[in-house]
């Protein structure tokens, strides 16, 4: 499948959440964990593919899923067979939470270093929705289904490197890296998780030394027989993101680079939450509010009024010479 069409179908998925079985999923709780990157905790009506214990985690293992979204869900969701992951992140940067990262399924399988339930309670796991190995066709790539993904000059599409048997592998988008190197930061901080990267892709020397690794780890460290992550180009890059302060992305917006960016028509709005039971908070009785005693303004401050006084008119200059001979005369003694 195409990576346009990818988005198409992923898309439609976050419409109207039912994956590829028609199992319809409720959007219980949407956890913004900054740089707008969002988790959406989804539920079917069932939860018997998980196990409700809980268990201390000092781990987080990387998978793909070889596939897309829709059917990544039906996959990890199925009744009464506990195979799942905590969480899974599509193209468009999107993460989904299958069960709490508190509780436990198994993700690893049979003969995993370490043990698959020892292994499996004590991380949590990361799906990639990914295409995972391709193979080449003239000049096609073609996925596990047999289905055109990408042409062989479309190099923004995949990753070449000789691991395990392939030669091509679907690389993620760099949404996709934003949104889980988001993930795992959170994840670290919450479980204390030291963000301490396997070294490669190379399986765990023996079951003691898996038991006893924290940090961040591939599906690849515990079965030979696996190739979820070749150490490649995409998981170099997811790495570096997770030492680095995460860009700005926004929820939903496809990668302008290694996905196509949606047409009006494909835009889709975001699921309606439903609200869980113990959120809601009861009514709060209205408080009534004491009546104010009107204001009294202060009364207006007295204007005291001047006497008017009559100005004095100025004598001329021979009144002066007349008043002054007369001083002089009447003045003298005899």
């Amino acid at each position: 499948m195409r990576p346009e069409t990818i988005q198409k179908r992923e898309d439609e998925f976050f419409s109207n959440l039912t994956n590829s079985a028609g199992v319809k999923y409720k959007l219980t709780q949407t956890t913004d964990i900054g740089h707008g990157i969002k988790i959406y905790s989804i539920r079917p009506d069932f939860d018997s593919y998980y196990y409700k214990v809980k268990t201390t985690k000092k781990s987080i293992c990387l998978h793909f899923t070889v596939g897309y979204i829709k059917s990544d869900t039906t996959a990890l969701s199925t009744k009464d067979n506990c195979v799942s992951v905590s969480y899974v992140v599509d193209r468009t940067g999107r993460i989904y939470e299958m069960f709490p990262d508190t509780e436990w399924s198994y993700h690893l399988g049979s003969g995993a270093v370490g043990g698959n339930g020892v292994m499996s309670k004590q991380s949590i796991g990361i799906e990639i929705s990914n295409y995972g190995p391709l193979k080449l066709s003239g000049e096609n790539l073609i996925d596990a289904y047999k289905n055109e993904y990408c042409k062989v000059s479309e190099t923004q599409f995949y990753d070449k490197l000789n691991y395990r048997g392939y030669d091509y592998f679907a690389s993620m988008t760099d949404v996709q890296i934003s949104a889980t190197a988001a993930l795992i930061k959170y994840l670290g901080k919450k479980h204390d998780i030291p963000m301490n990267f396997k070294a490669d892709d190379a399986p765990f020397a023996n079951n003691a030394e898996a038991v006893a690794f924290k940090g961040v780890f591939y599906h690849t460290n515990v079965r030979k027989d696996k190739f979820d992550w070749p150490f490649g180009p995409s998981l170099k890059s997811l790495i570096s993101a997770c030492s680095d302060v995460l860009p700005q992305v926004e929820e939903a917006k496809a990668d302008a680079v290694k996905t196509a960016a949606p047409s009006e028509a494909t835009k889709v709005a975001e699921p309606v939450q439903e609200k869980p039971a113990e959120a809601i908070k009861p009514a709060e009785t209205p408080k009534v509010e004491a009546k104010k005693a009107p204001e009294v303004k202060p009364a207006a401050k007295a204007q005291v009024s001047k006497p008017k006084t009559t100005p004095v008119k100025a004598p001329s200059l021979l009144e002066s010479i007349i008043s002054l001979v007369i001083q002089l005369l009447g003045g003298k003694k005899h």
